[in-house]
């Protein structure tokens, strides 16, 4: 299979700028390129993919708009997820910058501290952790 790796998560969103600045401002990516139609940010510490941000009106001229819908808001069934040290710690410090939590840190029946927060647009981001 010539398909090893994973370049960049894409993300179709209608406002390039803001969201840019959401992710770069609130959760600390670094903004690699910036403009109307498209923004490219990467993880500081990690490497590994980055995230594009890509215009929903120029991705419908690319596929087929019925299937990009560029005027709806997205459905909520998938997410990112990031393991991290501490999840209420990281809650506290994500929302001193504005970030908008669903709902406060919540433990699983497995023990996994987690919390869910969106971007501007209502893409959906888990934090959470195992304590120890």
């Amino acid at each position: 299979m010539s398909i090893d790796h994973l370049n960049a998560y894409a993300l179709a969103v209608r406002d390039v700028r803001k969201c840019a600045e959401f992710y770069r401002d609130c959760l600390g990516l670094d903004l690699k390129e910036l403009s109307p139609e498209f923004a490219y940010l990467t993880f500081p510490k990690k490497g590994g993919p980055g995230l594009a941000l890509v215009a929903a009106s120029g991705l419908a001229e690319e596929i087929p708009p019925e299937r990009v819908l560029p005027d709806e808001v997205p459905v909520s069934r998938n997410y990112f997820a990031v393991f991290l040290e501490d999840t209420d710690r990281e809650y506290g410090e994500l929302r001193a910058r504005g970030v908008r939590f669903l709902r406060p840190p919540a433990t699983r029946p497995n023990g996994q501290r987690f919390a869910f927060f969106e971007d501007p647009e209502g893409n959906l981001w888990e934090i959470s952790h195992f304590p120890k």
